[in-house]
């Protein structure tokens, strides 16, 4: 088996050590489209190696094989000096080996032009689409355990294909869950790491019989068992784990493991905190609210036709869904037609991944924002009837809108609770905070992906073509702590949405302020 596992890293290592990931693949389920496309493109780079490297075994072993039988009658001769002594047969041999053997065997063996051919293939197609790496692979994962955290996900049902109580055919192997066990550990997310061990194991003990070398990775599974029990502060258990696995292999690499960890204290069994934020995210995200007293009339859906002139024929479907501050979801605002319009648009752009922002605007990468995004001007045919949409709808003055942010979530895909506005540290171009949120639902989602308000005890699945609208400011421009908002995990599905942040600046008389200040409803709301 560690043959096997050599071979394939002999053939794909300049993969991983020439290629060069284009971006990043795992945060954006558009970028991991490309790689079904290289997928592809290896398989039948490979298929073609494999059959022309087959052709070229097929020649030697039919060669081999002649030869094989003229040797062998040669040294069956009675007196091999006779039959050397016979200069025809003195001649083929001298030609065979100073001739034959170096222009039929070594010779191809060693230039080998099929597989030279495979490496130059694999060099452009890194170059050109990109490979994943290690870091990706983590990403994919951590967005795997970021689903099990904030959803509850057994990891037994993920083993059986079982997501959110739904199953699909995507049941993983005792290797993939091994897999996952020890990229946790490396992540040093040992808890989780020991309850995908377990799942391996138990796999592979149930199909032990049809496993070669089943004691060996049951050994392995063992040792990583035993380090995260180490790590978890449980040393009896891992000592207990790795005379498992000495008793029944005492040459393993388990003694030197033993030896590490006797020269160090274990690790403490800390009880993991979570944000205060977190409790309600999660439930939200799950589609659960708080109960909470509602006075006043229950919300109703309407239609409104007077907002402005362009809805008169067309009226806004609007479901108020929190009043004060408001938040409205407005329906069928983007046909399918105006959204592939708008995907056009975005793919002539590059994706980047999405950060946050720091001290004057500066965008830092992290995983509480996982996503791609672009930006897209107001220029198009229909980036102007996006425009337009907005203005009429807000009532604002487009002059004061950051050009549109089209995101896409990939693997776990999610924003942390945030607030749009900024407050403090505002970018020099910015003209004024952000005053209102406009989001475009541009695709629906199979399952997760909320957007949830976590102090106001809202949650919102995404609808295609809708649009969700609300207002970060106070009318006295005060920051208005209550539109903290966050993106739920994808659990499955690809989610895609537009933002457009509206500043402050050039709305003086759109949105005017009171004679007094309403930031005092806020006040409670701040952390």
């Amino acid at each position: 088996m560690l043959d096997r596992h050599c071979l394939y890293f002999g053939i794909f290592q300049l993969i991983i050590w020439v290629g060069v990931a284009n971006g990043e693949f795992y945060s954006s389920v558009d970028s991991m489209q490309d790689l079904a496309q290289v997928e592809e493109e290896l398989l039948n780079a490979t298929r073609s190696y494999l059959e022309s490297q087959q052709k070229q075994l097929d020649f030697y072993r039919r060669y081999v094989e002649q030869i094989k039988r003229e040797h062998e009658w040669a040294t069956s001769q009675l007196k091999l000096d006779e039959y050397l002594g016979h200069p025809l047969h003195a001649f083929r041999l001298l030609k065979r080996l100073v001739r034959d053997w170096d222009a039929l065997i070594f010779e191809p063996i060693v230039a080998n032009d099929a597989r030279e051919k495979f490496r130059a293939f694999v060099e452009v197609l890194s170059r050109d689409l990109g490979y994943p790496d290690q870091s990706e692979l983590q990403g994919a994962i951590k967005g795997l355990a970021r689903l099990q955290k904030v959803y509850n996900l057994p990891t037994s049902d993920l083993a059986d294909g079982i997501i959110n109580g739904f199953p699909y055919e995507s049941d993983l192997q005792w290797r993939e869950c091994y897999e996952i066990g020890v990229q946790l550990f490396d992540l040093k997310e040992y808890k989780k790491s020991l309850e995908w061990l377990q799942v391996a194991l138990i796999l592979l003990q149930s199909s032990s019989r049809t496993e070669k070398d089943a004691n060996h990775y049951v050994a392995d599974i063992r040792e990583y068992a035993s380090m995260a029990n180490y790590e978890l502060g449980n040393p009896k258990k891992a000592r207990r784990l790795l005379n498992q696995v000495l008793d029944k292999q005492p040459k393993h690499s388990a003694q030197q493991t033993r030896k590490y960890l006797e020269s160090r204290e274990p690790g403490k069994n800390v009880r993991e905190t979570n944000p205060s934020w977190f409790a309600n995210y999660t439930r939200l995200c799950q589609g659960r609210r708080l109960p909470e007293e509602r006075s006043g009339d229950p919300l109703k859906c309407y239609l409104d036709g007077k907002r402005h002139a362009y809805f008169i024929l067309a009226p806004l479907q609007v479901e108020p869904v929190h009043l004060d501050p408001d938040i409205n979801v407005y329906h069928g605002m983007l046909s399918s037609k105006h959204i592939q319009s708008i995907f056009e648009e975005a793919d002539k752009k590059e994706m980047v991944r999405s950060a946050v922002a720091g001290d004057g605007g500066a965008r830092t990468v992290k995983d509480l924002r996982v996503s791609q995004q672009t930006w897209l001007d107001y220029k198009s045919p229909v980036m102007k009837s996006v425009g337009r949409i907005i203005e009429f709808v807000s009532g604002f003055d487009m002059a004061g809108a950051e050009f549109m942010q089209v995101a896409n979530y990939g693997v776990g895909g999610q924003y942390e609770p945030h607030p749009d506005y900024f407050e403090v540290n505002l970018p020099e171009e910015f003209i004024g905070d952000r005053i209102s949120t406009s989001m475009f639902y541009l695709s629906d989602v199979e399952q997760g992906g909320y957007t949830v308000f976590t102090k106001l005890n809202v949650f919102l699945p995404p609808v295609k073509g809708a649009l969700v609208m609300w207002h970060n400011l106070h009318r006295s421009l005060d920051v208005d702590a209550r539109t903290l908002h966050a993106g739920c995990p994808v659990i499955v599905g690809s989610k895609r949405i537009g933002n457009i942040w509206m500043h402050s600046g050039y709305q003086e008389f759109r949105r005017p302020c009171g004679l007094t200040s309403d930031s005092y409803k806020s006040v409670g709301y701040r952390d």
